[in-house]
């Protein structure tokens, strides 16, 4: 196994700033206002978070929000459960919102880098095909009338 296969326990400065940044992420996705999320991120932070093509830098990524929360404003994110390796942290979370007066949900992945308890690097996966369905789903069947298939 080489250095770049192993595990790297994270220092205890960056436990505790991981678990600040944890913190912050859960209490800033159970309401989220897309300009209150600059307060996470580093000014030269890059994430890459899907529909994405190339990673955005700060300024990019809260107006990436503002996009999406103009077209789901009912859109929470739940934190199930995270992990710190150095300076990285996963968080395992839920989200859910309405679409065409349907409750959808989905689970994802944030992994991000830290300086102090701000990102400065971070990358975003769910199954996006998954997502793109359902809510196709739900805008079909409120054109039908509401009526389940």
């Amino acid at each position: 196994m080489t250095s770049a296969e192993k595990y790297l326990p994270p220092s205890a400065e960056q436990l505790a700033n991981a678990r600040t940044a944890v913190q912050r992420f859960a209490s800033e996705w159970q309401h989220p206002v897309a300009d209150n999320l600059e307060a996470l991120m580093h000014e030269d932070t890059q994430n890459l978070i899907p529909p994405m093509t190339e990673p955005a830098d700060r300024k990019g990524v809260i107006e990436h929000f503002r996009q999406v929360l103009a077209q789901l404003p009912d859109l929470k994110v739940d934190v199930l459960q995270w992990a710190p390796t150095g300076d990285a942290v996963m968080i395992e979370w839920r989200a859910s919102a309405t679409v065409a007066g349907q409750a959808l949900n989905w689970q994802g992945v944030d992994r991000f880098n830290l300086r102090g308890d701000r990102m400065y690097k971070g990358q975003v996966y769910w199954d996006t095909r998954r997502v793109a369905e359902q809510m196709a789903e739900a805008v079909k069947r409120a054109q039908q009338g509401g009526s389940s298939a």
